[in-house]
């Protein structure tokens, strides 16, 4: 039990990372679409899908790992267990819808768009239409996945209000 502290302040930090995603998916959506039919669209495209990828590997890696050892280092906490801690039944089934949406619907957007960028990154002017059509459905499921991890987030912060 020594080191559960330390695990639960890294899977704090883990969490406060995959939560810049969330404050972070405005400000590039807005920068990207003042910068529409540029190279530089192109190229902030190009680093929000590195950002969001980066952030998101370190943030959910570590919450996962870090999450399924403090369960396993606390008698009191289970996996899926109905009957007690609602609120960590909760988190782990958004969890796992998190995944799911992450290896469904993010990644194999995300590999369309990259490569469409990857091929005409250095001609100026507008993007094919359906790269823009992978951009919007790219920001629509990181949305969803920010806010499921915000409302993840939420259940850890107040699970002592009604547990």
């Amino acid at each position: 039990m020594y080191y559960y502290p330390i695990l639960l302040t890294l899977h704090i930090i883990f969490a406060g990372i995959w939560l810049v995603n969330f404050l972070s998916d405005f400000v590039f959506r807005k920068n990207i679409a003042s910068a529409k039919g540029s190279i530089a669209e192109k190229e902030l495209i190009s680093l929000y899908m590195k950002f969001v990828n980066l952030l998101g590997i370190i943030g959910s890696m570590g919450i996962l790992i870090t999450g399924i050892i403090l369960v396993l280092m606390n008698p009191g906490y289970s996996f899926f267990q109905f009957s007690a801690n609602h609120w960590l039944t909760s988190k782990q089934v958004l969890m796992v819808v998190i995944l799911i949406l992450i290896f469904t619907r993010v990644i194999p957007v995300a590999k369309k768009l990259r490569a469409a960028l990857h091929l005409d990154i250095k001609e100026a002017g507008p993007l094919e239409e359906q790269t823009y059509i992978n951009l919007n459905k790219l920001y629509s499921v990181n949305f969803i996945t920010n806010l499921l991890v915000l409302i993840n987030f939420l259940f850890a912060v107040t699970h002592y209000l009604y547990s």
